[in-house]
């Protein structure tokens, strides 16, 4: 793994998800996906100069939500094949704005780890009790206005009885210098800002063997950094988890990335280190091709 120009606080995160992310479990011969990222509503009530939605002409605050006889479809599935993985209410953007947010997390089964990344804006003791009791297993926060914020949540989580090891807090308040405290990448090719690496078309990438992120509508997307969303693998109202797993197009993308090929689009703008996770499931993929 690569971790430069990152923070303690983003390094520690990637080292704990690492622990059940980079376990690969297999469904007939086919390693699975252990990380499911969903994007439940398209409304944001920031706009961070890292992100896409600075610029409003590209990526709009729209109130669309995910409903929740598709979550309920989602979480069905997942329970019906055992699902040992994560399921993240992250995606591109504030997932407690979405009006229906607890009822989408009663939608998937206790068994499956549930993590909630957020502002935190709308937080408080109340409402961390209430999402928790739904199923949050964990809470990600990510703190943009200043270092006073990591008293703040500490105390909110501390009334509302979570332990420590129940949630984590990110500093995401430092300038550029810093890389803004976040994993910095471009996003695809939709922004600049920042010391941003280098685009290169021949750098490993294993997002798709390990991953899977699920828009809104149930669009099957390549990755999180695919903010454009014009490529699709399938969607979920259409077709189930495993047949979009295994699909031609989700192969295609799959074994190019893995072989150090980001020749495809969007992955030819993205300068996105996908290595940080998944190296168990790429060679599992890659060991499946040479039987």
């Amino acid at each position: 793994m690569h971790y430069s120009k990152i923070t303690d606080a983003t390094l520690n995160n990637l080292i704990r998800k690492s622990s059940y992310i980079d376990e690969v479990t297999f469904l007939d011969n086919i390693p699975l996906f252990s990380w499911i990222d969903i994007n439940i509503t398209e409304l944001c009530n920031r706009k961070c100069v890292f992100c896409p939605r600075i610029n409003p002409d590209i990526y709009p605050n729209l109130n669309l939500n995910m409903s929740i006889k598709l979550a309920e479809k989602i979480g069905k599935e997942l329970s019906d094949i055992n699902y040992k993985g994560v399921v993240v209410f992250s995606g591109y953007s504030e997932p407690t704005l979405c009006p229906h947010f607890e009822d989408i997390i009663k939608a998937f089964p206790s068994q499956i780890r549930l993590e909630l990344v957020t502002n935190g804006d709308r937080l408080k003791p109340n409402d961390i009790k209430r999402l928790s009791s739904s199923g949050i297993n964990h809470f990600v926060v990510s703190m943009y206005d200043g270092e006073h914020q990591i008293k703040h949540f500490n105390d909110l989580f501390k009334i509302a009885g979570l332990e420590k090891n129940q949630y984590t807090l990110r500093d995401r308040w430092h300038d550029s210098n810093k890389n803004f405290g976040v994993k910095l990448t471009n996003r695809a090719g939709t922004i600049d800002i920042g010391n941003q690496p280098e685009v290169s078309v021949d750098k490993l990438c294993f997002y798709p063997s390990y991953s899977m992120t699920i828009d809104w509508n149930g669009d099957v997307l390549v990755c999180m950094q695919d903010w454009n969303k014009k490529i699709k693998f399938g969607n979920i109202q259409a077709n189930t988890l495993l047949e979009i797993w295994q699909n031609k197009i989700y192969s295609k993308y799959r074994m190019s990335l893995i072989k150090g090929s980001r020749k495809l689009s969007p992955c030819n703008k993205c300068n996105a280190d996908g290595t940080l996770h998944g190296g168990n499931h790429a060679n599992a993929w890659m060991s499946k091709t040479k039987k």
